[in-house]
This record gives structure tokens, C-alpha cells and sequence, in this order.
């Protein structure tokens, strides 16, 4: 039976990339993190300071942005110093009560802070 027929080879089956090999991803830090913001009396004006990891997270920054939120076009953003200080809780970032009021936010609001 199998001696007259030839078998179609050259079709090629189309594979979904989710079943394909997984190349190496390169893996990309983040250059931004999301704290909350507290006032602290002792923090000078323009400088910010940051708990050990985020300042690690975004490979230690001598400048950071804070950007608060307020919409596509009315973002809040002020640039500060970058200072770690061990004091500081993780996911928060201390700031001056001036900058606070500059940047017209509340205390305890969620803000990005960028490494600038």
C-alpha cells in the first residue's frame, strides 16, 4: 500500500510562542518604586530619605522624583536629595512638612519615586 504514495513533508506546524523554548529574559530593574509619604521633623528641605531597599531598588540615587498623583496632565512632581537612613520603615519615604505642602499632597499618600 505504502509503495505508490509519497507522505507530504514540508508542512510546518505554527507554534505559539507560549509553548516555543523561553529565551533568557534579560531582567530589568525598575527605576521607579511606589511609597507612601510621611513629613518628619528632622528632614531637611530638598532632601528626601529612603529605607535601605528602595535606595538599593533603584541603584542608589544621589537625585529621586517624587511624582504624586493627580491625573494625566496634573502630576505633582519635586525633585529631592537621595539620602538612606536605616530609621526609615520599607514602602515609606520621608520628606520634609514644606515639601510635603509644596508638592500639595497629604501625609500617608502614595507617590512614585523615580531615580532622576
Amino acid at each position: 500500500m505504502s509503495e505508490g504514495k509519497d507522505v507530504e513533508r514540508g508542512r510546518k506546524l505554527l507554534i505559539p510562542p507560549f509553548l516555543s523554548p523561553q529565551q533568557e529574559k534579560k531582567e530589568q530593574k525598575k527605576s521607579e518604586r511606589r511609597a507612601r509619604v510621611r513629613s518628619a521633623g528632622e528632614v531637611e528641605e530638598g532632601v528626601a530619605k529612603l529605607p535601605p531597599d528602595i535606595y538599593e531598588a533603584l541603584d542608589k540615587p544621589a537625585e529621586v522624583e517624587i511624582v504624586a498623583p493627580g491625573g494625566s496632565s496634573h502630576e505633582k512632581k519635586k525633585a529631592f536629595r537621595a539620602v538612606p537612613d536605616e530609621k526609615v520603615p520599607s514602602g515609606e519615604v520621608h520628606v520634609s512638612a514644606e515639601d510635603l505642602r509644596a508638592l500639595g499632597v497629604a501625609e500617608n499618600t502614595v507617590v512614585t519615586v523615580r531615580k532622576k
